[in-house]
Order: C-alpha cells, then structure tokens, then sequence
C-alpha cells in the first residue's frame, strides 16, 4: 500500500517534469525558428542536462552554426554521431562546419582493410550493434534446433552451417558493440576550441614550440597528464596542449 502512495504521488511529479523538457523543447524550436539562435542555444543546452540525445546534440549544433560558433557547432555535430553514427543529417552539416576551419590535415595512409575495418565499426553504434548481436545469436539457436531435431538431411546440413556462421557474424558483432562502447565510455578525441594553440613538446608554458593548430579542429587524446592533453593529429604530428583549449567530443 505505501508502494503504490509513493507511486501516485510521484505522477503528478513525473507529468510536471515531461510538461517542463516539452515547453522547452517548444521554445528551443520556436527560438531557432524565430532566429533567436543564442535563446536557442540556452534552451537546447537546458534539456541536455536532462539526458543526452542525438537528436539535441544535431539541433544544438545548427544553432550554434548559425551563431556563428563553428567550433561548438562540429562538436555537437560530433557528439551526435557518437551516439548515432548513422546519422546522414549530422554527417552533412559537419563537412559543411569543417570547410569553415583554417587546419587541413592530410591523413596518414591506411591499409584498405584497416579502413573498411574502422569504417565497418562506426557504422552503426553501441546499442545497434548490441541488438544485431543478439538477433545472429538467436538464429544460431534456431539453427542448432533444425540440426538436432531435423529428420530431413538438407535441413540438417543448412542447420548446421547456418549455426557457424551465425555464431561468427555473433562473435564479431559483440566485438563491434564492446569497441564502439569503449569509444563511447572513454571519449579520446577532443575538438581545439581556441582560436589558435601552439603545441608544446612537454607538458609545460616553457616547453618547445611545434606547430600551431586552430579551433575546429579535430584531435586524438593519447594521454592526461595534470591540466595537459597529449594530442595526436591525423598526419601523425603529437604534441601537448592545455586542457583549457579543447572540449572532449
């Protein structure tokens, strides 16, 4: 009896939570519409605070496209495909925010399987991968029932082989859901958000200068150490930079 008080008086609580995140939401809309692009922003940035979403991260970004904040705008883009790697909308409006960056790295030379490998993971996310692997894995137990229990000799071999590759399509796919887990999880790639960073070759003001990078652009995290983040960028080149100039994705 006291569960199902504590239930009901917690509903009319949830509704007025529901209520507030749709005003808001209205609002945002309403804001962009209006080209109220930093209302727009507030509002947005308000309703991630309740919980992340792929589709606020995208209209996040594309208010802030239209501040002009180039550098926000690729890192919601960003953080929109780590949760949606599928994303066809984001996927655009971000090569439309990069053109806009002063650096262009060229990227260091791949193998094409190790290309096609990277490309195959980040196609579908976490979750989506999880759900593939499940389905493959229960055809595979269908597929060992047919085996067993068949009387018929095709539906025993088509069983049989059916199984195995099922249960390999299962293992790589549940490799494929824990790697984009970890990237989800661990967040090693950071967008500069400094108009201009010079990269040091140790973590310190007085360390040696080598190269210069701009807001835009997109880094890799290989280390933290203190207030200090050890980069590495596409072509290869790795350096220091403060934490205060880089935003993790």
């Amino acid at each position: 009896m006291k569960k199902l008080l504590i239930f009901c008086l917690l509903i009319p609580f949830v509704q007025q939570v529901c209520a507030m995140e749709d005003t808001l939401q209205i609002q945002a809309e309403t804001d962009y519409v209006a080209g109220n692009y930093k209302d727009a922003v507030k509002n947005y940035e308000l309703l991630l605070q309740k919980g992340e979403s792929a589709d606020l991260y995208y209209n996040l970004g594309n208010a802030y496209f239209k501040s002009g904040e180039n550098s926000r705008a690729i890192l919601n883009y960003e953080r929109a495909l780590l949760l949606n790697p599928g994303f066809t909308d984001a996927h655009y409006n971000l090569r439309i925010a990069q053109r806009k960056i002063v650096d262009k790295i060229d990227e260091l030379p791949e193998l094409f399987l190790v290309r096609w490998y990277k490309s195959l993971i980040s196609a579908f996310s976490a979750d989506q991968w999880g759900w593939i692997s499940i389905g493959f894995f229960l055809l595979m137990l269908i597929s060992i029932g047919f085996f067993i229990y068949s009387s018929n000799v095709f539906m025993k071999k088509t069983g049989f082989t059916t199984s195995i590759v099922s249960l390999l399509i299962f293992v790589f796919t549940l490799m494929f859901a824990f790697k984009q887990t970890e990237r989800f999880e661990q967040r090693r790639e950071a967008i500069i958000m400094s108009p201009s960073v010079t990269v040091k070759g140790s973590p310190d003001e007085s360390g040696t200068s080598l190269f210069v990078i701009h807001e835009g652009l997109k880094v890799n995290i290989k280390e933290k150490l203190g207030q200090w983040y050890n980069i590495r960028l596409q072509d290869g080149n790795e350096g220091w930079i403060s934490m205060q100039d880089a935003e993790i994705i």
